[in-house]
């Protein structure tokens, strides 16, 4: 005990680094922002409007003037905007201007501007007008408008870094000075970012040792877990080392099960453990911060990715759990010869959370939820633009029958449910999960924790019965019967009641997954009600304020529009940049609402005229009159989408 004390020590100093000041953090992007107070019992418009231009190298640099309005408590959000749809990326002094509303709900309303990434970053002459009681906009006093407060020390005089609700802070990435470089008075705010990578921002660019820390703490889980079963035992005499596996294996896995279950036991995330992981969103950010020395605070917790931080800390407080608890738990109960009992209901825990979540994942892939079609934004995008997780998500969506294979496959972890065919179950399951994982990591899925914990607890469950599995795979000797994890004695009506109940699990895995999964694909997958404009447009003419636009270089040129999705419509440009908008067709038709921000209120009219194979259009976008014609474009003129399967190729299609 007295080493695993010493390890346990060291994994702790290797995750933690020195305290830094809560102020300074490390980050790709930094914003300046004040705010005002907002009193009033109507809907009234505001503006933002401010000067700005950027000079950079950076292909990935961006600047743009954001508001936000803060609701009171319990009044839901408000207004938010930063131009991430329409970023700035231009060399040459432009206004720029944010619009939206405020009302009763409404208690404070921030602005400013953000910066991201490696660059310089000009900004001058701020104007905030609120619209009065008679409709008119006023103009607002703020501070230092144009910058003529110089800045001294990286703080800017009337202003303050950052857009959260907290204290200020100051991005290390990032300095602030004075310009004479200026459009109103003498000076202007000039921003510099540098020295920004892939890595800025992340606790990886603060810990460059962290994978490793995070590879041996696996590694550990993984040894104590299969040590239960790697030491000469027989059914009632357990070896000492196999015990204390099992202790450290039976506190482990079912807070992991508790903690992480990510939906695999019914109704368990939604209802179970609702108020507990409240309090986890409490106390994970305060181990994070208090105890582990975060370089950040924790404030993303398990969504999309299952890799955050947060949940990387869970697993740490799991470990040192699991460990101190295995210590205690062998000094107190040292002369018990085994836990069979206890071995049985963790198998059934073990069991059920890695099948049935298999199953799900199995049944989304059946159905291709989880891997749809390549959309338009994909087959639009170059190769070399791509994440490595798109790039995975576009392979593996490409093909029906490779999602049915895939499917097929995780479905069979069903077979984990049932004792009798735990051992081939196994065996299929650690294959399957295996892959899983690899996909993860080599494609960089943020699925990491739990995918190796699928491989752990399967390799877990097979561990009982590896040495026959080996022996029958790699000799020719005999191999007696695989083993049989007997349930312990029940009263009849309980027995009666747990098969009841195994059923009712199945059925609503299987049944209620299936149709469940039949249904979703109604709702967002390859089923789901298509905009009536559905289709990717490719621009033929461009026309803005009279002049036909050929510079290929243009900001301005559009080069595809994608109607894919019912709320959203993806403009590309010539230059390569994306641009987003909020989607209302009016009831009217031949119209549609493009609005500029994601819940803003500010749009614009994009009217259209439509054949079976052409969309002609006009509009007035950022001040500019638009007209366009248009070629449309469906799945199949796209090499990867409509070459199809061959049996026969004389020559590879390998392009």
């Amino acid at each position: 005990m007295k080493k695993l004390s010493i390890l346990l020590f060291t994994i702790l100093i290797s995750l933690s680094v020195s305290g830094q000041s809560i102020n300074k953090i490390s980050r790709d992007w930094t914003p300046f922002s004040q705010f005002i107070k907002i009193e009033t019992d109507s809907v009234k418009k505001f503006k933002v409007i401010a000067f700005a231009k950027v000079d950079t190298d950076d292909n990935k640099a961006w600047a743009g003037i954001w508001a936000r309005v803060d609701n009171k408590p319990d009044q839901g959000r408000g207004f938010f905007d930063n131009m991430g749809n329409r970023p700035i990326v231009i060399n040459e002094w432009k206004s720029y201007i944010i619009e939206g509303t405020v009302d009763s709900k409404s208690d404070k309303l921030s602005f400013g501007a953000i910066c991201s990434n490696n660059g310089k970053f000009y900004f001058d002459k701020f104007e905030l007008y609120l619209e009065d009681d008679n409709g008119e906009y006023q103009l607002v006093e703020i501070n230092n408008p144009s910058f003529e407060n110089s800045v001294a020390d990286n703080t800017i005089p009337g202003w303050s870094q950052g857009i959260s609700k907290g204290d200020p802070y100051t991005v290390k990435e990032f300095t602030f000075s004075t310009s004479s470089d200026s459009l109103d008075g003498s000076y202007s705010l000039l921003v510099e970012g540098a020295g920004i990578t892939n890595k800025t921002g992340g606790i990886e660019a603060e810990l460059p040792y962290l994978g490793i820390v995070i590879a041996l703490m696996f590694l550990l889980i993984l040894v104590f877990s299969l040590a239960t079963h790697a030491f000469p035992t027989t059914e009632n005499k357990w070896s000492n080392l196999g015990k204390i596996g099992f202790r450290f294996s039976f506190i482990y896995f079912l807070l992991f099960i508790l903690f992480q279950n990510n939906e695999a036991y019914p109704f368990w995330d939604r209802y179970v453990m609702k108020t507990p992981t409240e309090w986890l969103h409490e106390f994970i950010p305060w181990v994070g911060k208090n105890i582990l020395h975060l370089p950040y605070d924790i404030t993303t917790f398990s969504n999309g990715s299952g890799d955050t931080t947060y949940d990387y800390v869970m697993v740490v407080v799991m470990f040192i759990i699991a460990v101190f608890g295995t210590v205690i738990w062998s000094v107190i109960d040292r002369k018990r010869s085994n836990y069979k009992k206890l071995y049985y209901w963790l198998s059934v825990a073990v069991r059920y959370y890695v099948g049935l979540m298999l199953i799900d994942y199995g049944l989304s892939k059946v159905i291709q939820l989880q891997f749809p079609d390549p959309s338009f934004h994909r087959l639009t995008q170059p190769f070399g633009e791509a994440s490595p997780m798109g790039l995975a998500w576009t392979f593996l969506g490409f093909s029906k029958g490779y999602n049915m294979f895939m499917g097929i496959a995780e479905i069979l972890a069903g077979l984990l449910l049932f004792r009798r065919t735990l051992t081939f179950g196994a065996v299929i399951t650690l294959m399957t999960a295996m892959n899983v994982m690899a996909v993860n990591y080599f494609y960089d899925v943020p699925v990491k924790v739990i995918s190796t914990h699928l491989v752990i607890m399967t390799l877990f469950l097979l561990s009982r019965d590896i040495k026959q599995v080996i022996s029958y795979l790699m000799t020719n000797k005999p191999v007696e019967k695989l083993s049989l994890i007997i349930r312990p004695k029940l009263k009849k009506g309980l027995n009666i009641s747990l098969n009841v109940l195994k059923g009712l699990v199945l059925f609503y895995a299987l049944g209620y997954g299936f149709y469940k999964s039949l249904d979703d694909r109604k709702l967002y997958g390859s089923k789901a009600p298509k905009p009536e404009l559905y289709g990717i447009y490719e621009v033929t003419n461009f026309v803005v304020n009279g002049d036909t636009i050929t510079n290929y270089k243009s900001d301005k040129l559009w080069k595809n529009i994608a109607f894919e999705h019912h709320e959203y419509v993806e403009v590309l440009k010539m230059n390569e940049q994306r641009v987003y908008f909020r989607a209302k067709p009016d009831s009217t038709g031949q119209k549609i609402k493009f609005f500029t921000s994601i819940r803003g209120s500010e749009y614009f009219d994009f009217f259209y005229t439509k054949t079976n194979n052409t969309l002609d259009f006009r509009c007035i976008f950022e001040n500019d009159t638009i007209s366009g014609q248009t070629k449309r474009l469906d799945k199949e003129d796209f090499r990867l989408t409509g070459r199809g399967f061959n049996w026969i190729n004389e020559y590879p299609h390998n392009y």
